[in-house]
């Protein structure tokens, strides 16, 4: 056991590096403990043949490969606990029982609960700490796992080679071509699990995707999908600026990812201003059918221009195409036949006409288009209006704390001012007092209020700022 730790334990640490790159989120001591279970499990169906587990397509019948894996997690897990594998050679030999793992793995699972505070604690007598108890029961497992090895003949020094051999060779052809997953739902919204996403759409199983129209003063931007990229039409359309599917485990707040992606920009969740939820269940081909649950939001860029879609998705994206915003909505109402505009052609802008035959048909028949510009229209107007509302104080003299943001391209600060007998927390935009003022006679509550404001701004789009603090003057 110490040749085969001389030999791979590095390997092993190595990995489960390695395999960081297949997993959403980093793995703590219950993710490796969980993968134990799994692959002690896989041990027994190799050593009792139960074909009533077997998952259909996947073949499970190799010893070797099957305790290298179980060796593996528990390298991991003990180098994840500070635990010294190599004083394995000062344990007393225990019975190589293969019964004994599903016990031993419960007692590990128990310190490990109590250890994450996941379960209340008791005395190990006999050991002086948990970390201590836990110790003993991952090299236990190790001795019996390696001792089962060896009563089957096997060389797990080899074995164990092996299965990091073809291990590495999944990692590198996941590298190349990645499933995608998507969380999937029934049609009150209630979680189910999770699918392929090609799968997804053959079956029409429903699930989540964001969209976000990017505007800029009086001019909205749509992006110019390549057909070629889901197959579904036959010609290039205007869409949506950015958008696209939540992946398996991702929130809403982490689709800005696809945003970020197609368009090249830099995007935060907390600009967006949302506009509409939607539930679509249409049939597009025979193998294609759309059933989502659709969150569109709307991102106020200022001084912004169409040659800023720099680092686009060239694969999925054919070109960006700058319109004006009334001129989009005459052109969708009927009341024009053709509108100009500029799309990016060679990194240059080129002017173009559109015609209402250049949006995508299946949007222009549910009247997305019509619905998203004339919300922002909406609440652009509410914005200016409620800013028309707030009265300027000027700005503030005796500032003892400040923090700046910047929202939709407002800048926003939460300031902290000592005035002559109280202190004042307030919200100002763009260097002005106003949007927003409370007044506290001690610094504790002031200080308390100005973090309260400083993470509520730090999570919220600009305009929703604006109504948020509009309302709350006028006890709305």
């Amino acid at each position: 056991m110490i040749e085969f730790l001389d030999t791979h334990y590095e390997n092993a640490i190595l990995l489960v590096q390695g395999f960081d790159k297949t997993k959403e989120k980093k793995w703590e001591a219950k993710d490796y403990l969980n993968e134990l279970y799994v692959q002690v499990g896989h041990v027994y169906n190799v050593l009792y043949s139960n074909s009533y587990v077997n998952e259909k397509g996947r073949k499970i019948d190799n010893l070797g490969d099957e305790l290298s894996d179980v060796l593996l997690q528990l390298i991991n897990l003990g180098h994840l606990l500070n635990i010294d594998m190599y004083d394995i050679k000062d344990l007393k030999k225990p019975n190589c029982d293969i019964n004994s793992l599903p016990i031993l793995l419960g007692q590990l699972s128990e310190i490990i609960m109590e250890m994450s505070n996941c379960r209340f604690k008791k005395e190990r007598i006999g050991f002086r700490t948990s970390h201590d108890f836990a110790k003993d029961r991952i090299l236990k497992l190790f001795m019996i796992t390696y001792n089962i090895a060896l009563e089957h003949n096997l060389d797990m020094i080899k074995e164990f080679g092996d299965m990091v051999e073809d291990a590495t060779g999944f990692l590198n052809r996941f590298e190349k071509k990645k499933t995608e997953y998507i969380d999937i739902y029934d049609e009150e919204e209630r979680y189910l699990g999770y699918s392929e996403k090609k799968k997804a759409h053959e079956l029409g199983l429903y699930h989540k995707v964001i969209g976000c129209l990017i505007l800029s003063g009086n001019k909205v931007y749509f992006q110019l999908k390549n057909p070629k990229h889901n197959n579904v039409h036959e010609k290039e359309y205007l869409e949506i600026t950015a958008g696209g599917h939540l992946m398996s485990g991702e929130t809403l707040k982490g689709g800005v990812r696809e945003i970020e992606e197609e368009t090249g920009l830099n995007v935060l969740f907390e600009d967006l201003t949302f506009l509409e939820k939607r539930v679509c269940d249409k049939r597009i081909k025979e193998d294609y059918i759309i059933r989502e649950f659709q969150y569109f939001y709307y991102l106020d860029i200022h001084h912004f221009s169409l040659l800023d879609f720099k680092n686009y998705d060239k694969e999925e994206i054919v070109s960006f195409v700058e319109l004006k915003i009334n001129d989009v909505i005459k052109l969708l109402n009927g009341k024009k036949k053709r509108i100009k505009g500029k799309r990016i052609k060679e990194e240059k802008e080129v002017e173009i006409g559109i015609t209402i035959e250049d949006f995508d048909p299946d949007f222009l028949k549910e009247g997305l288009y019509q619905m998203l510009l004339s919300k922002v229209k909406s609440k652009r107007v509410n914005i200016k209006k409620k800013l028309k509302g707030l009265k300027s104080r000027g700005e503030y003299q005796n500032i003892i704390t400040r923090k700046d943001f910047i929202r939709n391209g407002i800048r926003f600060s939460v300031v902290l001012n000592e005035e002559s007998n109280h202190y004042l927390v307030g919200l100002m935009i763009h260097n002005t007092s106003g949007l927003l003022e409370k007044k506290f006679q001690n610094k504790s509550g002031a200080v308390k209020y100005f973090e309260v404001l400083d993470e509520y701004v730090e999570n919220t789009s600009g305009n929703e700022i604006i109504t948020d603090c509009y309302e709350e003057k006028h006890g709305k």
